[in-house]
């Protein structure tokens, strides 16, 4: 790693003229000249999700220098798998470690934990940090989101006893405080939320779970079925409480009680899983455009925008990146880790010269509430009535095997047309969301019709399936809806 770094190299004597950079720390600064014939400099600001999976695909298609700026304490580990943690379904926060600093190192990726870029100069190429200067090439900002606190308060700081999730840190942490926690307020009712509550629930810890919606995951999911996910998690124990503003005490660290409007709630702990914001304040700072849904605004490359132009040599991706839904053709963000993982191929294709563009997404997504799966693809039925679109909805309730085998269990569909054409689905049930989801998402991509989905061949053996899918019923309910609008129509001009 050491022949990265220009001790001793006139490149340090350049670039300090050129930034006024005298008397910085200048141990962190390559010595490659891409211009002399030294291989391209590549700085990711961010060791997340897409960071990481950018650095490792350079690699493997370089021999670029590349660097990673963390302000992670950890090297690529699955932060989806926290809660799962937290339940004891799985052993230790270890095994959510993919890969560890040492597989980094052994190929050629300097990768520097706990250190935090504190601004970009895109003239002269540089990343600055408070430990060194990186002069780069090409620059990738990944640097995701963070925890979003809407509390009612005058500190600036989160009090003793209140947690966040953004790192497997955080999830140390809490780990260990739940030790000797018996009642945990958990506020936000997204995925998140909901498998962290479950998580408590298992290990005997009273967790309940609070949402200023109305709904549990209202963002994406319509009100009929995240009934369903309220009706399951209240079943196993966890209070949960909707439409609520929480205000605590700056001394909550002492009095453990948190006020709603009408009640005061002892709780032992806090956690806030009420979503997050993108992390784009050093790409701001360095006049890199932003976009109305807050993420960074960038061409189908993956490149960053400053002023009119689209810069090739700057990229940006994960959860700090603004999209384009593939229903509304609006800009919105994805907080996937499958889009971060899809944004990093192109990403790190286009800087190694294979060409790749990023296409209009719709996100689909599963999540487990013990042994509830839910999930679902495309749009709910509030964001099309707030783009104006006309859906139309067909409902069905099923079972996940024949009625006569063990084991059987609730299946929930629901489906969105516009035009006649899939826009939308979300399910729960106990088992093979993902399966439905994932084929679903293609049908959508595909733009199949209500008739495409009517003359679906499915499969069937009794362990399984039904001998007729629940998505039929789904569909056919669609139909009937169509019909009575058509009819309306009729009446109404008649």
């Amino acid at each position: 790693m050491g022949s990265r770094l220009a001790t001793q190299s006139a490149v340090d004597v350049d670039i300090q003229k050129a930034t006024g950079a005298k008397g910085r720390p200048q141990e962190a600064v390559f010595a490659q000249n891409p211009e002399k014939g030294d291989p391209l400099r590549v700085v990711i600001i961010g060791g997340g999700a897409c960071g990481m999976a950018v650095a490792t695909k350079v690699r493997r298609q370089s021999d670029f220098d590349i660097i990673v700026l963390s302000r992670d304490s950890h090297t690529a580990y699955s932060h989806c798998g926290i809660p799962f943690v937290l339940g004891r379904e799985i052993e230790n926060f270890e095994k959510l470690i993919v890969k560890p600093l040492d597989f980094f190192q052994k190929n050629r990726i300097d990768v520097r934990l706990n250190e935090c870029a504190s601004s970009i100069d895109l003239d002269p190429k540089i990343v600055r940090t408070g430990k060194g200067v990186y002069p780069f090439d090409k620059l990738v900002i990944a640097t995701g989101s963070l925890p979003f606190v809407p509390r009612i308060s005058s500190a600036n700081i989160l009090p003793y006893g209140v947690f966040t999730l953004r790192s497997l840190k955080d999830g140390i942490l809490f780990e260990r405080a739940l030790e000797t926690a018996n009642r945990v307020c958990i506020i936000g009712a997204g995925t998140l939320g909901i498998e962290c509550a479950v998580a408590l629930a298992k290990r005997g810890i009273k967790p309940f779970l609070i949402s200023r919606s109305k709904n549990l995951v209202s963002k994406q999911l319509d009100p009929d079925i995240s009934v369903i996910i309220r009706e399951h998690l209240e079943n196993i124990g966890i209070e949960v409480i909707t439409g609520a503003t929480v205000t605590f005490p700056e001394n909550f660290w002492k009095e453990k009680i948190l006020f709603l409007e009408d009640r005061k709630l002892p709780a032992d702990l806090v956690l806030f899983t009420s979503g997050v914001r993108p992390e784009t304040s050093i790409a701001m700072d360095a006049g890199i455009k932003i976009g109305k849904s807050g993420g960074i605004i960038v061409n189908e490359r993956l490149q960053v925008k400053v002023g009119e132009e689209f810069l090739p040599y700057v990229y940006a991706g994960g959860e700090c990146v603004e999209v384009t839904d593939l229903i509304t053709g609006e800009p919105r963000l994805s907080q996937l880790g499958t889009t971060a993982r899809h944004m990093a191929d192109i990403i790190a294709n286009n800087i190694t010269g294979k060409h790749a563009v990023l296409r209009p997404l719709a996100d689909p997504w599963v999540a487990v509430a013990g042994d509830l799966q839910f999930g679902a693809v495309g749009i709910t039925s509030k964001e099309a009535e707030s783009h104006g679109i006309k859906v139309v909805t067909g409902f069905s309730r099923g079972r996940t095997r024949a009625s006569y085998y063990p084991g059987r269990k609730d299946l929930y569909i629901k489906l969105l047309f516009k035009d006649e054409i899939l826009v939308g689905a979300q399910l729960v049930g106990g088992e093979g969301i993902k399966e439905r989801i994932d084929a679903l998402s293609l049908a959508i991509r595909k733009k199949a019709t209500i008739r495409d989905l009517l003359d679906l061949e499915t499969c069937y053996v009794p362990p399984l399936s039904m001998l007729v899918d629940p998505l039929k019923p789904a569909v056919k309910a669609a139909i009937r809806s169509i019909k009575e609008e058509e009819k309306k129509k009729k009446m109404a001009a008649g």
